[in-house]
């Protein structure tokens, strides 16, 4: 029996529980297989064979319409990444399935994203020291806080890095 064999098995006699990947996980994040020269997500087509893409959707965060083919199958009650009970799934925009991970503490950003390189604390002491150019009248002028290149030398960074924090491309405060 195949993977996908397996999966359509499995999900037209799902109940109520987890259906939880039994495979290799590649990288130990979500259920994948190939198909047909095409690598394949558990959950996305569990939701498909069971709840067809949609044309599209207005997102209920940002307003905006996002078509069907951008719509993230988003992982429910059990926020399981190896489940792929289509009963636990629904189709969602980006900012829907990100919002509910935050809401859920699952949204793994910052510090505990898997490229994360850069403590936390080095980012907050970063902000919270660093004050930049104020406006006084016309002029603008220098404070008397430390430089971007300062900050890298005491905590070890680029002045690079420092920057992209300070401009929010980093990681930008909680």
């Amino acid at each position: 029996m195949t993977r996908y064999e397996f999966l359509v098995a499995s999900v037209e006699n799902a109940g109520t529980d987890c259906l939880v990947w039994p495979y290799k996980t590649y990288g130990g994040k979500y259920a994948r297989f190939r198909r047909n020269n095409a690598n394949l997500t558990a959950h996305v087509v569990a939701l498909e064979m069971t709840t067809p893409r949609p044309a599209g959707k207005v997102c209920s965060i940002k307003g905006d319409w996002v078509p069907g083919d951008e719509l993230d199958a988003a992982h429910g009650p059990c926020h399981n990444r190896l489940c792929y009970n289509p009963r636990h799934l629904s189709w969602k925009t980006r900012a829907e399935n990100i919002a509910d991970k935050k809401r859920d503490g699952t949204h793994t950003a910052g510090e505990s994203h898997h490229a994360s390189t850069i403590p936390q604390w080095k980012v907050d002491g970063v902000l919270a020291e660093y004050k930049g150019k104020q406006k006084t009248g016309r002029k603008t002028e220098s404070n008397t806080g430390p430089t971007q290149v300062e900050l890298a030398d005491k905590y070890g960074l680029s002045q690079t890095h420092v920057s992209r924090i300070l401009n929010g491309q980093m990681r930008s405060a909680a």
